[in-house]
């Protein structure tokens, strides 16, 4: 079942989105977008995102044994401004 959160909006998203791209990639996923959406998969999570004043993240697939709480946790973690 899909779900649908917001984080906050980094302030150099371009900066954070190619960061989130080499995070993702050198964990076997994928992401590929630009700064207005885009679409990411790995460790059996799937999903998109769009931004507007936050970045709003839709799951449309995750492993049955992982908990919501755990896929928002790493998502959030790769699109934070944080290294």
């Amino acid at each position: 079942m899909a779900f649908s959160f917001n984080i906050k909006k980094p302030s150099n998203l371009s900066a954070v989105l190619q960061q989130a791209t080499r995070k993702i990639r050198s964990n076997g996923g994928q992401l590929n977008g630009n700064e207005k959406e885009g679409y990411f998969s790995g460790s059996g999570v799937k999903g998109r995102y769009s931004v507007g004043n936050n970045i709003l993240i839709t799951i449309t697939d995750k492993p049955v044994f992982a908990p919501k709480s755990l896929v928002i946790s790493k998502i959030t973690a790769f699109f934070s401004d944080a290294g």
